[in-house]
């Protein structure tokens, strides 16, 4: 079976992966949590694992991924929980939906095929913020612009790419895979970050401009980032950052919000521990 939570954080460049759920995270580092809902035993160390991750990054971003739901309403359910637990404790949340993640193959895949394909998927979007965080161009887009954008809108945000030579054809069939959010085009805010090729001209960039404009007419533009491809031809890849949609369920009508005081609690269990761990190393 795969691991149900991986943490994976960028630094200095490079982007990492966790798989013990112990590593380091710091402070300066946008971090991701990759969680696959539905197991209720796993809640209460999703909730510890992301408090811990909480207090010690700068930015932390939930991935999380809804089991599918001929496993039953009662795992459909605990994801649920599991999903608002982590809407709560991180600044982001990407979500999927495994019925979604489905319609990227056919039915002859091997299980193991099909996990290491949905994994690639939710891996793609980490790298994608990764590149346009680290992608330097004529306008760049950079951690503290994601930071600010994302604390503007806490909640589900989603992150897509898309390249062609020309777009000839309505940009809403491009922007659409099964596992988008249905609102994707009707999010509040959104950062549009273009790469283009030497063939592209002033026309075709005002173009694809306009267009996108018009497809996201009810977003807030954030920051419009652009970024030179040394190739030949004309070609663009456009990535899009879209956040203030909507979350994929409702909360059940039971959920009640984290106790402050449990939370004051676990942190002080932690500081604690810390402080054992540290009069043990100045003893030895």
């Amino acid at each position: 079976m795969e691991t149900t939570g991986k943490i994976y954080q960028i630094t200095n460049g490079a982007l990492e992966v966790d798989r013990s759920i112990k590593g380091k995270v710091d402070s300066e580092n946008l971090c991701f949590y990759r969680f696959i809902g539905g197991n209720s035993s796993e809640t209460e160390e999703l909730i510890t694992n992301l408090h811990s991750l909480k207090e010690e990054r700068d930015l932390l971003i939930g991935i999380f991924r809804y089991p599918f739901r001929f496993e039953g309403k009662k795992r459909f359910n605990t994801a649920t929980t599991q999903y608002f637990r982590m809407k709560e404790i991180c600044d982001a949340v990407i979500y999927f939906h495994s019925d979604a993640l489905m319609e990227m193959i056919d039915s002859s895949t091997t299980i193991r095929e099909a996990n290491l394909t949905f994994s690639s998927i939710e891996e793609h979007t980490i790298t994608l913020l990764k590149q346009i965080i680290e992608e330097t161009g004529d306008m760049n887009i950079d951690f503290q612009d994601i930071k600010s954008f994302i604390n503007k809108h806490r909640g589900p945000l989603f992150v897509h790419t898309v390249e062609g030579e020309s777009f000839d054809e309505p940009l809403k069939y491009l922007f659409s895979t099964p596992y988008l959010p249905e609102d994707f085009t009707d999010g509040k805010q959104l950062i549009i970050n273009i790469g283009y090729t030497r063939g592209v001209d002033m026309e075709a960039f005002r173009q694809i401009n306009l267009r996108l404009h018009d497809l996201f007419s009810k977003a807030d533009i954030f920051k419009i980032g652009s970024y030179f491809i040394d190739e030949p031809g004309q070609r663009f890849k456009i990535t899009l950052i879209v956040n203030g949609i909507s979350d994929p369920v409702e909360a059940p009508n039971d959920y009640k919000k984290l106790s402050r005081y449990k939370e004051f609690i676990r942190k002080w269990q932690r500081l604690t521990e810390k402080g054992k761990k540290r009069i043990e190393l100045l003893k030895s």
